[in-house]
């Protein structure tokens, strides 16, 4: 079967990562209407408190992602070109849903007497609190996490690590009142149907070449006929 050069070179293939940011584009477009925004904050989300040390893997998120595609590339080329196809899904997806139905979340006032607190005014004043459901932080976490817990050659020491940064990742958008919980639990369920339909369209496509010209059901007619 013949390779292209991005299944060959793991740069060439870590060039694709600008599809990431250029996506982003949209999401910056969107933040930027003037939507009806609708709060789906709950009475259990009103009892999460305010953490500000949690704004520290918030942040991380950034390098969190590079590093753990980084590594996919140089290890496991297959699994980190369909991770980052359904990474972009994924995302595509929450910006259709942040034109459609745009989510806003209530912030806590922050005064700013600490380098944390400096830190989450940062985050709120860079990002304005809407396109919150479902989350892309939440979604591009537990997208990684999926992705490692699928490659065979991550030992269980580095499976660990992208497990907890993910884990702490969701919930810092809770604790830092970027998101609220069914934020969260949309930017999980979207992750799940875009690996079901992806196994969906690999086995049609599977049972497609198993029905290839080369089975005896598809063999050409004589030219005598």
């Amino acid at each position: 079967m013949r390779t292209t050069v991005f299944q060959r070179s793991p740069w060439a293939a870590l060039s694709l990562l600008l599809s990431v940011p250029l996506l982003s584009l949209i999401y910056v477009y969107v933040n930027r209407l003037d939507l009806p925004a609708y709060s789906l904050e709950t009475d259990l989300d009103r009892q999460i408190p305010f953490v500000k040390i949690f704004v520290l893997p918030y942040l991380g998120w950034f390098a969190f992602l590079l590093a753990g595609f980084v590594y996919l590339a140089f290890k496991n080329r297959a699994i980190y070109l369909r991770t980052l196809l359904r990474f972009n899904v994924g995302l595509l997806v929450c910006y259709a849903v942040y034109l459609g139905y745009q989510t806003t979340v209530a912030r806590p006032e922050v005064a700013d007497v600490s380098w944390l607190d400096h830190l989450v005014l940062l985050v709120y004043n860079g990002d304005e609190p809407v396109n919150c459901f479902p989350s892309t932080h939440v979604l591009t976490s537990y997208c990684l996490l999926r992705a490692f817990r699928e490659t065979p050659g991550a030992g269980r020491p580095i499976r660990l690590a992208v497990t907890g940064m993910a884990v702490l990742i969701i919930l810092s958008t809770l604790f830092v009142k970027q998101h609220v919980l069914l934020d969260a639990v949309g930017a999980i369920a979207v992750v799940e149907g875009v690996y079901f339909a992806a196994d969906r369209l690999a086995a049609l496509r599977a049972k497609r070449n198993a029905a290839s010209p080369g089975d005896p059901a598809f063999r050409p007619m004589p030219d005598s006929l």
